[in-house]
Parts: C-alpha cells; structure tokens; sequence
C-alpha cells in the first residue's frame, strides 16, 4: 500500500471538546462579530458577536439542563441559521448527543431518524412547524418518542402554536438559562465531557433504512478542526458565506473552524439573492460545492464574451501568470471587474462534495481567488486532504491535511497507480451507531478506514479521484471504467449543465456505456455552425453526436459512450448537490419503460418527450 502523511503548514487552533472551542472563541474575540444575517430578505440584517454566541450556547445548554435533558440524545433541523448554530453548540457542547437532520427529508423519513437516533428533544425552525405538529400526534408505534419540540423562532408561527406543554420556544429557554447563569449555575462549565465519547449521530444520505448514523466524538471534530486551521489560510474578521446545510459535516466542521480563526460566518439570504449578499457582506471565504460556481463560470465566460474582450483577457491571463513566477501578482487589480460579480473581496474558495474539472480551478486562479478542492468523507469528519495556496496542482485534491494519513491499496509502488483509498487519522469516525457489521466492512484492524474512493497518489504527493467503487463500470472483458472520468469529459462541452453516466445491460448481456446530458439549448445555439436562439432537437443530436465522437477518441475503445440522451430536467440530488446514482439511474429506465424504449432506440433522443 502506498502511503502519505500531511504536514502543518502553519500553527493550529488546538482544542479538546467544542465546548472548550465556544468557551476560548468567545474570549478572545468577544466583541467582534461573529454571524451577520437576515430573519427575512427584505429585512434589517442582524449581527451576533461572539460573546452573544458563548452566552446564548451557555444559556440553552444550561435551560436543556434544567429540562432533565442533558446527556440525552438531541436532535436539530431545519434552514442554516443563528439558532442551529447556537442549538447544536448548545447539546454538543453541554454533554448531550447531537443528532442534527436533513432540513429536506420527508416527514416519514425524520420520524424514523428520531426513533432510530432515540432523540428526545428536537429543535426546529419555523419552516418544519407543520411537521413537528404532525410528529408530536404520532402514537403507537409511529410516534418517535420526543419530549419536547423547541421552536427556533415562534412569531413566525405564533397563530398556529398549539396547546401542547412539549413544545417551548427558543426565546423562552434562553431566558431559562440566563437565570441560571445569574443564580451560579456552572453545569455548563464543570459537566464532564469524554473528548472520545459518542457525541455526534451523523445519518448519512438514503433511506431511512439503508442510511447509516456516523458516530463521532468531540476529538473527532476538534482535531479536523485543527487539521483544517495548520493547512488553510484565513484572517480573522473575513467574512465568510455559510451556504451548504449545516447538518453537512463539511460545512458544520469548516464553520467552526472559521470561527476559531475569529471569521464572520454570514448566512445567506437564499440562492436568489447570492450576488446581492456577496456585494453587501464583502464575502471574502466561501464553502462550496462545485455547481455554484460551475454556473457561475458560465455567466462570466458568458459576460466576457458579449463584452468583445476575448482577446484582451486571453492576452492578460499568460502575462499575469508570468509576473506571479517572478513574485509580481497583478491579477486582482487586472481583473477587477471581473472580481466585482463577487462583491470585489472574495479571495478564497474551497470546493469539496464533488470533483469539479481543472479548467474551472484555473480560470477562477487566473482571476485572482485562491481557489481550493478538498475531500473527505463524513467518516473522517469530514477533511482528509485539500489543495493549498502553496501547493494547488489542479485536478487533485491536495496533499493529506495536518497528521492525516492517506493510503492506496495498490501493490504497485510507483506514482499513479489507482486503487482503493484509505485513511487513518484521530477523525475517523467511532463506527455505526448500532450497525456493527456495517463498521467492520470499512475498518481494518489497524484503524484504516476504507472511503469506498478509487484514487492515486501522484509524485508530489497529492491525492487524485478516480471514482467511486460502488459506481465502477465493470465491463464484460473485464475491465474498469469510472463514471466520474467520463462525466469530466462531457461536462466541458458548452452547453452541457451536467452529466451522468452508466454502464447499461443489452439484450446481449454485454456493458454498454450510457450518458444523460442535461442541456443549456440557448447555450448550445451559439455553438453551432449556423448560430440559433433555439435549436431543435436535431440539431442538438449532431451537436452531441460530434462532440461524443471526439470524446470517444481521447479514451480507450474499452471506455467509448455507446447510447446517450438528452433533457432539460435535473438530476435526483442529495442537499449538497451530489446525484444520487441509484435513484437517477431508476428515473431514466422508469421514461425508457413507459416509452416502450431502449437506450439503444432512443439513442440521441430528448428523454423529457420520449
């Protein structure tokens, strides 16, 4: 097995619990802010420091104390807000069980997590009221157990509060908690907190009945905490953009390790008023997924294009990257404009969740943002590598974070060779809450845990994604292809939004690689031969069929798409934006069906009037 170890690259935040994070947070930063943002769009914008942070996770902690609930398994849902901040800080850091939910998952699905997760107590935003409603009548076997049902912000419902002890308002604890406080309550301060314990229920995507609920323990987090504060770079005081779900450990790790360094974490308004929070908040760090500024590439290719300054830019972008080799960085004063669309602060963007292909990372870097992939995994809480500002090689996704080790299961010894990924570090997850078989099929004895990643290690070091080995096409000669490679391909051709691929039965038994192409016809249009605003159908098939063929000579014959079709629909997708593969691939054979239709005979076709 090939193996990498990961390097501090700058002194850390080191803590033991997060409560010890939230204690040290709120003293050494204590009247700078630490959330900015709106109850509603056309609202005022509101401002927490970090000492009104400490206080209410002290006084909610304290209130869930007087509740009996302390130690208790406590679950949050809803919207990316203050109060799950404040709420999640509050059960972790008071010595309770977090078991925060999908703000996105049917009723059905959250009353089975609560029964699974034995949750008692379970804070909620405003907009889930109606379905905490319909929990709270659940009897005999339906009804989860909950005691109590805490409203993040009850005006909002305030004519529709029923007339049921169990559920309080949110406002009400923090008033509970602030009189224990003044009356010397300490529970908050002196209850013992075990950094190795189970803290944390993480169910991962899935049905109720296929998810599995990720144990991890507060040393888990603290020390990805750290892994993240020695590796990245970030300022206190910058502002930074909270943008996917917080019950995401990718951006639930990464918002408190902002918050070590002193950040702002600013929630956003909504996906409609994205530009207008950047420009108005002075964003300067974001955490995203790849389809945010996959579209946003778009629009500025886009812009750039209609304004006639191809040429300039294209005669810009080799000079400022010859001036960098000789310590001169001129492209944020070169390409302000462009950095404008961002507000003109943005200087840093992660990206993790997903692979995004090398031409975004390099265009967004010509521009002037340090822009970063990281992987990880919700096992591994979640970090496991990320590029940097001193060691970006586009493609990748960076060396290992600070004392991560990264392994690949290979018996080949030289660079590149691909196999399963592994990686052991204090994150690694305590196992599957009551799943004991499900742990041992991905931990071996000596603590690796496998991601289920395919991936090699190139000779700097640096971690590079293949696949997945659950999505794997394994061809009848016997050999490989990956999805996502395929995929990469594709989603460069302009007009492409997204692709997905497949490997499909034929009545021959033999593999045949498939491809679903989500289409932009506009975008299409203007790369015809004879531009037009809205091509047909036809059109589009030659437009695919030639670009499909000059895919196919890059790859070996093993590899070739064989049948493709196209829609301007969307993909079945998890909350932070992942295809689920399974579910995809049953919505297109469910249109194939009822079309009476094989790949084979719609082949080329627009799958949405098949």
């Amino acid at each position: 097995m090939q193996t990498v170890t990961g390097k501090a690259l700058r002194e850390g935040a080191k803590y033991e619990t997060l409560r010890d994070l939230v204690l040290d947070i709120r003293e050494k930063y204590a009247g700078k802010d630490a959330f900015i943002f709106r109850r509603k769009p056309e609202q005022a914008e509101i401002h927490k420091t970090y000492d009104d942070f400490g206080a209410d996770v002290e006084h909610i902690a304290l209130a869930l104390s007087e509740l009996g609930l302390t130690g208790s398994h406590l679950s949050v849902v809803g919207e990316n807000s203050y109060e799950w901040m404040v709420s999640y800080s509050a059960i972790v850091g008071g010595g309770s069980v977090g078991v925060p939910l999908d703000r996105l998952l049917p009723e059905t699905e959250v009353v089975n997590l609560l029964k699974r997760g034995k949750v008692k107590a379970v804070f909620y935003h405003p907009k889930h009221h109606d379905m905490m409603i319909s929990v709270a009548g659940k009897s005999g076997e339906t009804d989860p157990g909950v005691n109590y049902f805490i409203c993040m912000e009850k005006e909002p419902v305030a004519d529709k509060w029923p007339e049921d002890k169990r559920f309080l308002d949110f406002i009400d604890l923090l008033e509970i908690g602030k009189k224990q406080k003044e009356a010397g309550d300490r529970r908050f301060l002196d209850t013992p907190i075990d950094p190795d314990a189970m803290r944390i229920i993480l169910f991962t995507s899935g049905t109720t009945s296929m998810s599995k609920g990720v144990m991890l323990s507060h040393k888990n987090i603290c020390r990805n905490v750290y892994y993240i504060s020695s590796t990245l770079y970030v300022e206190t005081g910058e502002r930074a953009f909270s943008i996917l779900p917080l019950h995401h450990t990718f951006e639930n790790t990464c918002d408190y390790f902002l918050l070590s360094r002193g950040c702002v974490i600013c929630f956003s308004d909504g996906l409609r008023y994205l530009v207008k929070n950047f420009q108005e908040w002075h964003i300067e760090v974001v955490i995203s997924v790849p389809l945010l500024f996959e579209n946003v590439h778009s629009k500025i290719m886009a812009g750039i294009t209609e304004s006639g300054k191809e040429s300039l830019i294209s005669v810009m972008i080799p000079l400022t990257r010859f001036l960098r080799k000789i310590g001169i960085d001129l492209r944020r004063i070169i390409f302000k404009d462009i950095l404008k669309k961002f507000g003109g602060h943005l200087r840093l963007v992660v990206i993790g969740g997903a692979g995004i292909d090398k031409r975004y990372i390099r265009d967004f870097s010509d521009f002037g943002l340090d822009f970063l992939m990281g992987y990880g995994l919700t096992e591994t809480a979640p970090v496991i590598s990320v590029t940097t500002q001193e060691c970006n090689v586009y493609g990748s996704v960076g060396r290992p974070v600070t004392d991560v080790q990264v392994g690949i299961d290979t018996e080949d010894t030289k660079p590149g060779a691909v196999g399963e990924i592994l990686s052991r570090s204090e994150c690694v997850m305590l196992g599957y809450y009551e799943n004991p078989a499900a742990t041992s099929e991905v931990m071996t004895e000596d603590g690796w845990f496998r991601t289920g990643d395919m991936g090699y290690l190139d000779k700097k070091g640096c971690l590079h994604i293949t696949g997945r080995v659950k999505s794997m096409i394994v061809l009848t000669n016997g050999k490989k292809a990956f999805p996502e490679e395929i995929e990469s391909l594709i989603n460069i051709i302009p007009g492409v939004r997204e692709s997905f691929v497949w490997g499909e039965t034929s009545d021959r038994e033999s593999i045949e690689i498939c491809a679903k192409i989500l289409i932009d016809r506009q975008e299409i249009g203007k790369h015809l031969p004879v531009p037009d605003k809205n091509p047909g159908d036809n059109a589009i098939y030659d437009y695919f069929h030639d670009h499909i063929r000059e895919i196919n000579h890059q790859m070996p014959s093993f590899k070739a798409i064989r049948y493709f079709v196209f829609s301007e629909g969307e993909m079945v997708k998890t909350t932070t934006l992942k295809v689920k593969r399974k579910q995809e691939l049953d919505a297109v054979h469910a249109i194939l069906e009822k079309a009476g239709a094989t790949m084979k005979s719609a082949n080329g076709q627009n799958l949405d009037t098949l």
